[in-house]
């Protein structure tokens, strides 16, 4: 492997290094979530709009309506675990190309081994 190349995939480790540390700065952030998906129905053409909170169970989802008065707070809570998700998703996406990067790295730059019987 040429010099070249290795200095490719050691500047594109350190762009992807860069990037995991601002995801890993996202998922740290303080903000109180709800481990749930927010929904907003109408029951009828033109209706009044109904809020309610899809909540994950093992073999199906819940769902629980929400106040007009709690909208704001919730809809903020679940935006925040909405968001840490995604991040949480795009850092393993990183991080497995971080790894495969450093292991073509590593076998490019190991010298190969005869093994012919002498």
């Amino acid at each position: 492997m040429n010099k070249l190349h290795l200095a490719r995939l050691r500047q594109d480790i350190r762009a992807l290094k860069a990037r995991r540390n601002i995801l890993e700065h996202i998922a740290m952030q303080h903000h109180p979530m709800l481990a749930a998906s927010f929904l907003e129905r109408r029951f009828r053409p033109n209706g009044p709009v109904a809020c309610y909170l899809s909540i994950p169970h093992p073999k199906n989802s819940r769902h629980r309506y929400v106040r007009k008065s709690q909208v704001d707070q919730i809809r903020r809570q679940t935006s925040a675990w909405r968001e840490f998700s995604q991040t949480l998703t795009e850092w393993v996406r990183v991080n497995r190309s971080i790894e495969r990067q450093l292991r073509e790295i590593g076998a490019k730059r190991c010298r190969k081994i005869d093994l012919e019987a002498r």
